[in-house]
């Protein structure tokens, strides 16, 4: 019994994002890599490269970016009673599972020489290492990692990554998962307008927002926030036509090369100067808005070069297509619909937003074991799939165009479009209300989840980064 059938009043705020189609949710089909350590692969659920949008760490630090995006990928492992994790290790590898040594990660090192940089471990949103650290804990049931592995030239097109653990049964590995990058980008923003203005603008120095006596390259930036968004930092790169980089860059932090990024919304100016702190925001901000962006001319701008600019996001990045200097015809402008489902929850509260529609659940999504419970009714329905009761069979079904969802309760298993996958928790019973995994239920009706200090954002946003 759902009880929560006529109930669709919730809390939830309204994101867009470019959605990640989830993968297969069983084991991969790749080739196993090496053959010396102990095979325990049958508890590896997943193991695939999600993307390289973000700069999250560096290669000792998992909280301070260093100006280089990060390859993301994801584990799902079965760690059944308790397992202990010493370190983990990330290697690359060939198709057919040969090491070929073009990188190497790992949460810990040895000794002194030890080659390779930071592997970060994220669970549920939280950092397991923050730095190389000698065990990384214990852990019960379905594990979810997400992990980090700043790039050191061997995140690239061609290349197959494959994972060593160190564990309480042996040394675990991996399938090998092939890079990847995705076509769309989880940042809730979609660029509205990116155009070149003039060459004779004085509105900034190369570190600090003011005249300097030197003119800037003046562009225009239209950006749409579906949610409240804290937007890390802004990049704006000289290419050539095809987006390949060119010299030249101009940036609103010192994770990395290049000279001050100005940018002011009207007479407010939001970057004054550098950031002191690589991890300071830009800001947050929310709805539509158009910044000025001014950029000191050192050379590089010049009609018939090309630009492209990038919105970073603790989402994740967006990036425009080139535009090509002193030509109209190559400015970008945007005025589709955005076309978009966005949820945004709050853990032990019960109000949520549906694209900014504030409602009032019947229970509060709440932690249990270590993962979130939400109610299936208002989560199926804000996401626009019929859910279905069967009482004799104690069975959900969530239905959305192509994709059918079952879950029994107190069960582990269940069936995505009729192939079995483990839940990371049964879905349970409470006060009536049933209530499920929001990570399983989501990315199996093809959402994203987002966790932001105990603030959930699910959306089906699509929006192609923009090339």
């Amino acid at each position: 019994m759902l009880g929560e059938s006529t109930m669709i009043s919730n809390k939830l705020k309204l994101a867009i994002t470019c959605s990640l189609l989830m993968s297969s949710m069983t084991m991969g089909s790749g080739a196993f890599a090496a053959d010396k350590a102990i095979e325990t692969g049958s508890q590896i659920k997943e193991f695939v490269y999600l993307d390289k949008e973000l700069d999250r760490i560096s290669q000792v630090s998992a909280s301070t970016p260093d100006g280089t995006r990060d390859g993301h990928l994801r584990l799902l492992m079965d760690a059944g009673e308790g397992l202990d994790i010493q370190s983990i290790t990330l290697r690359t590898a060939d198709s057919k599972g040969n090491e070929t040594s073009q990188g190497i990660w790992k949460t810990w090192k040895s000794e002194a020489g030890d080659i390779g940089t930071l592997l970060a471990v994220v669970q549920d949103g939280k950092s397991i290492n923050e730095t190389f650290q000698a065990k990384l804990g214990t852990f019960q049931g379905i594990v979810e990692f997400e992990l980090y592995a700043s790039d050191n030239n061997g995140m690239k097109p061609g290349v197959y990554y494959y994972l060593e653990m160190v564990t309480s049964s042996g040394i675990m590995r991996t399938p090998i998962t092939p890079y990847a990058e995705n076509e769309t980008s989880y940042a809730p923003v979609a660029i509205r307008e990116f155009s070149w203005l003039d060459l004779t603008s004085d509105h900034t120095g190369i570190a600090v927002f003011g005249k300097d006596g030197t003119t800037d390259g003046h562009f225009r930036l239209k950006l749409n926030f579906a949610q409240k968004t804290e937007v890390v930092a802004v990049i704006l790169r000289a290419t050539d036509e095809k987006g390949n980089e060119a010299p030249g860059i101009w940036r609103t932090n010192r994770a990395g090369v290049g000279w001050l990024l100005g940018i002011a919304k009207g007479d407010t100016v939001i970057t004054p100067g550098f950031k002191n702190d690589v991890k300071e925001p830009v800001g947050t901000f929310q709805g539509s808005g158009v910044f000025d962006l001014y950029a000191n001319n050192n050379g590089s701008i010049k009609n018939g070069q090309h630009y492209v600019i990038e919105v970073e996001t603790t989402y994740g990045t967006v990036i425009s297509k080139p535009v090509k200097f002193g030509d109209p015809a190559s400015n970008y402008v945007n005025v589709n619909p955005l076309g978009f489902k966005s949820i945004v929850l709050t853990l032990d509260a019960i109000t949520a937003f549906v694209d900014e529609e504030q409602h009032t659940l019947d229970v509060a999504p709440f932690t249990l074991e270590g993962r979130t419970m939400v109610p299936i009714r208002f989560i199926g329905e804000a996401l626009g799939a019929k859910v279905d009761w069967n009482g004799d069979k104690n069975l959900v079904t969530l239905t959305k165009g192509d994709t059918k969802v079952e879950l029994v309760i107190d069960q582990s298993q269940a069936y995505v479009n009729g192939k079995q996958v483990m839940l990371d928790t049964p879905a349970i019973i409470r006060n009536g209300f049933t209530l499920v995994p929001v990570r399983f239920v989501s990315e199996g009706l093809k959402m994203k989840v987002f966790y932001d200090e105990g603030e959930i954002l699910i959306t089906d946003a699509k929006v192609l980064a923009v090339k």
